[in-house]
């Protein structure tokens, strides 16, 4: 067992407790120092007042960017329309154009077209493909002469049938 342990100078005292330190006051302009630093340390990396202004007015005009984008879009896809329509018809007037340069009219011009449009690749152009039908085509001619006076009368086939027809030959 331990004994107890005897006090040498039983008249003594006990040491005094430690005295508590006083708590340290702090004036408003610590406070509100130490308050400043805190709040600095909190708001690092967060955007301040006018940078949110700015941020809410940006996204605000997003939305009418939004809007504005597909307005244009649709518009420029209706163009885009309209500018395959007129080149359809462009180009179609230019066949016509083409037949109709070549003496074709009416449904023997349509029916080339329609020849010519089934003959077109990547190798063969319209034009090439009218031209490839209508190469053994004969061509009719006029002869809108008439002898002059004492002109000669001519002794053709076409002459005879003529002139049987209009009741000169008799």
């Amino acid at each position: 067992m331990s004994e107890p342990i005897n006090n040498p100078n039983p008249n003594s005292t006990p040491a005094p407790a430690p005295e508590p330190t006083p708590e340290k006051t702090f004036t408003q302009a610590e406070v509100d120092a130490m308050i400043g630093k805190r709040l600095a340390k909190a708001m690092k990396g967060m955007p301040s007042e006018e940078e949110m202004t700015a941020y809410r007015t940006w996204k605000d005009g997003q939305a009418g960017e939004k809007e504005r984008w597909d307005k244009l879009t649709g518009e420029r896809d209706t163009l885009a329309g309209k500018l395959t329509a007129a080149e359809a018809e462009r180009d179609q007037l230019k066949r016509d154009l083409y037949l109709a340069q070549k003496g074709l009219t009416g449904e023997e011009a349509e029916f080339i077209a329609f020849k010519a449009g089934k003959m077109v690749n990547d190798k063969t152009t319209f034009e090439q493909a009218v031209d490839a039908l209508t190469a053994d085509r004969k061509k009719t001619t006029f002869d809108w002469t008439a002898p002059v006076g004492g002109g000669q009368k001519k002794g053709g086939e076409n002459d005879v049938m003529n002139a049987l027809i209009r009741g000169a030959l008799k």
